[in-house]
């Protein structure tokens, strides 16, 4: 998707905000405040990002008041960070959702080279290369990569920008691109963040049936070589899984989460946001990770079903044990 370029001034009208710097600059994209360069602008809403925005490379900061006296760089400011960055998200969207896509490309490809089923969309500026296998009511959108001898089951939708390497099989109803879980915060409602990022699976990836992997709200989800899903596994916004991990059906793991290589994650597990779990870890079924794991080994957090006050009892010891 080509990008949309934004004077700081536009920027600062569009969010009512002040800016502090120069009007006629111009960005092209928005990143988080390490990533960032001469052509973004970024965001922070909360102090214990400040050593971050000490070391950011952007063009622009959108900051509150009490914040700016540590911004080195150009800032517009704002009341609530959070709600601005969702407004610029839409603003750098380019309304994807006011359109329907009904121009479809199906029939421009060379049927020696892939197979493609009936009742199939591919949007504009699709590559799919050489072996690829692409079956019935499959949804691919505009500007995704398809990789040699891949296998698409019915009714798999790859949302647009979605890159997808080589011997992957993505079985029946999996949904790849779609938005994560992001809103902002605002006065009397939930503003919306648009997810401007993408998903990309490495070789060699095999998805279960009705998996759904969210692309990044910033930069990109990732699954590595060899990973390996169930039936049901979730996937959120900016996850990065390691090399050769497998992951049992109905799990589900919350956003910005990094797996590393060559782990077993069961059946039924919950792993929450912004945390690590390191190589070689082994996760039996229907456990509740809520912080990162930093040595290899096999853990446990499930809990047989107990009279409440028991229950309570037992988690307690199970606590005190893993803070030991």
């Amino acid at each position: 998707m080509s990008k949309k370029s934004f004077k700081l001034s536009e920027i600062a009208d569009f969010l009512g905000g002040q800016l502090v710097g120069d009007a006629s600059k111009t960005v092209s994209e928005i990143k988080t405040l390490l990533e960032a360069d001469k052509d973004s602008i970024s965001f922070i809403y909360s102090k214990k990002f400040k050593k971050d925005l000490e070391a950011t490379s952007a063009s622009a900061v959108l900051i509150s008041e009490d914040l700016a006296e540590h911004c080195h760089v150009d800032y517009i400011l704002v009341t609530n960070a959070h709600e601005s960055y969702a407004k610029l998200t839409q603003l750098f969207s380019g309304n994807l959702r006011n359109k329907i896509l009904n121009k479809n490309y199906a029939d421009s490809y060379s049927k020696d080279e892939i197979e493609i089923g009936e009742n199939v969309y591919i949007g504009k500026n699709v590559i799919i290369e050489k072996g690829a296998k692409i079956n019935t009511g499959a949804f691919i959108g505009d500007d995704v990569f398809i990789g040699e001898d891949t296998y698409l089951y019915p009714n798999v939708c790859l949302y647009h920008s979605v890159k997808i390497g080589k011997k992957n099989i993505i079985h029946a109803n999996s949904v790849i691109g779609s938005d994560g879980l992001g809103f902002a915060k605002a006065e009397n409602s939930w503003e919306k963040i648009e997810h401007l990022g993408s998903v990309e699976l490495k070789d060699n990836v095999e998805v279960g049936a009705s998996c759904t992997i969210d692309r990044a709200s910033l930069g990109i989800t990732v699954l590595n070589y060899g990973v390996k899903l169930d039936n049901q596994v979730h996937i959120a916004h900016n996850c990065n899984i390691g090399k050769n991990t497998i992951i049992g059906a109905k799990t589900a793991i919350a956003g910005s989460t990094t797996i590393g290589e060559d782990c077993l994650i069961g059946g039924g597990c919950g792993i929450v946001d912004n945390i690590k779990i390191e190589n070689g870890v082994r996760i039996n079924p229907m456990s509740y990770v809520t912080r990162s794991i930093k040595k290899p080994g096999i853990y446990s957090g499930g809990s047989v079903v107990l009279e409440h006050s028991k229950w309570l009892k037992h988690i307690t010891i199970q606590k005190k044990e893993f803070d030991d």
